[in-house]
């Protein structure tokens, strides 16, 4: 009779441990693109539809359309969003996606691959870093500025969010048309 407690005992313990197997399953390391698509991404296209539906007609945002629910939503998406730009920042090791996952526009003609993005990051990590740095501060701000109601400050920060996202898109998806923006962008802002 002893015996056949040992064994059971025995068998109960060993079922209450956990295999190495078990104690090895770990969740990987999400991709730029995972991050980028299920949560950046997500509040950004959360963020522009409020600012959309409450921009006046000097494309500033009217505090006459915004609701105590759209300044609270707009405070909670932009914290999401700095959550989401501190983890992009950490990503370590950074890899654009997994092996046999598109990303968007891929295959297009004059679109990026994920081998070519994935070497512009490669190239300057610190930088791409910084951008995700930015993207973060950014957010923050915006939250402060939903969370005071302060109408004049997100609405520049709206504005100017699709600036930040371009930085880091310029940088790494299409360095090559840096140039050409820059070159525009110093066009546009000579006081000639």
């Amino acid at each position: 009779m002893v015996r056949r407690e040992f064994w059971l005992t025995a068998m109960l313990l060993a079922g209450a441990c956990s295999s190495p197997k078990e104690e090895a399953k770990v969740a990987p390391v999400p991709t730029l693109h995972e991050m980028m698509t299920r949560k950046i991404d997500v509040e950004a296209d959360k963020i522009w539809a409020i600012g959309n539906a409450a921009i006046d007609d000097s494309a500033s945002l009217d505090p006459a359309k915004m609701t105590a629910r759209s300044w609270q939503e707009l405070q909670e998406s932009s914290e999401r969003m700095a959550a989401h730009a501190k983890e992009l920042s950490a990503l370590n090791p950074v890899v654009v996606t997994r092996q046999g996952v598109k990303i968007a526009d891929e295959g297009t003609p004059g679109a990026p691959s994920p081998a070519a993005i994935q070497g512009h990051i490669a190239r300057d990590p610190a930088v791409y870093r910084s951008l995700a740095d930015a993207l973060m501060v950014h957010a923050v701000s915006l939250a402060d500025a939903a969370k005071l109601k302060d109408a004049p400050k997100a609405g520049a920060l709206l504005n100017g969010l699709d600036g930040v996202c371009e930085t880091c898109h310029l940088e790494f998806w299409y360095p090559e048309q840096k140039a050409f923006v820059e070159a525009v962008e110093a066009k546009n802002h000579d006081p000639r």
